[in-house]
């Protein structure tokens, strides 16, 4: 059984539970470049133009698997030693390599293991934009989830689940250390 985890830019360290070791011994590591200093992410996404550009100017894709967006290769200079994704991204939502990730985290695993993701009923906000935004993000995760094939398991997810992913076939929650219990 193929098992990754995806980790979300919100995701926060449990020190409790938490080593890069532990977590790469059961699969590879997906998230944002936002959590890679923390997580020592395998696979890291960047979506972002300029920011993709900031990071190879560091060699960023030495010390990482660097995906970045098909369409920003011939203005980052065709770099070599990075990977390319495609994809119509054109909606607006909240951390936008977040669902990059799930969507390439789950094309060959039997199970995706999801850390700090956001899994309840969006409360309405205030303020349109960031409500658009949040609304989109929530959709994006959940039709990811619907259409695949994978098993998801979202780790440590303390609040109520939207009713939706409730009567998801492959969906369940539970705990870090019940995971790592059974995968280690």
């Amino acid at each position: 059984m193929k098992v990754t985890w995806v980790v979300a830019s919100a995701a926060a360290i449990k020190s409790e539970w938490y080593s890069p070791d532990t977590m790469k011994k059961i699969g590879p590591v997906w998230g944002s470049w936002k959590t890679w200093r923390n997580f020592n992410t395998d696979n890291v996404v960047c979506h972002d133009l300029a920011k993709s550009k900031d990071l190879l100017g560091r060699a960023f894709q030495a010390v990482c698997n660097f995906y970045v967006y098909r369409s920003n290769f011939q203005d980052l200079g065709r770099p070599i030693g990075i990977n390319l994704y495609d994809g119509d991204y054109t909606l607006e939502c909240t951390d936008i390599e977040d669902i990059i990730s799930l969507h390439l985290a789950s094309v060959d695993a039997d199970m995706v293991l999801l850390l700090g993701f956001d899994f309840s009923k969006p409360q309405p906000m205030a303020d349109p934009l960031d409500n658009h935004l949040v609304q989109n993000r929530h959709g994006m995760q959940y039709s990811i989830i619907k259409n695949s094939k994978s098993q998801w398991v979202a780790i440590d997810h303390d609040h109520r689940l939207d009713q939706n992913y409730e009567l998801l076939p492959n969906f369940t929650r539970d705990t870090m250390s019940n995971v790592l219990r059974l995968l280690t």
